[in-house]
């Protein structure tokens, strides 16, 4: 039996897999989360003013944040 047979055959690897994957996704639903978050307080830290400037009525804010969450998410 060689080195690569053993390696193929190792019931554990596909576990490991699916935890790296479960880790990246994870760390990747984070990340998407910031942008949400991180938008939503600079949207709510400005003044009603320099929203409607921009373009943005504070009803908008959850709409924009969620957008710039899904711009940010890498392409699969």
């Amino acid at each position: 039996m060689t080195l690569q047979s053993i390696r193929t055959i190792n019931p554990f690897e596909r576990f490991h897999n699916l935890i790296q994957q479960f880790k990246a996704d994870r760390a990747e639903r984070r990340r998407v989360r910031a942008v949400y978050d991180r938008t939503w307080r600079e949207l709510s830290a400005m003044s009603d003013r320099e929203r409607a400037d921009i373009g943005i009525h504070s009803s908008d804010i959850p709409r924009v944040a969620s957008e710039a969450a899904a711009l940010s998410r890498k392409a699969p």
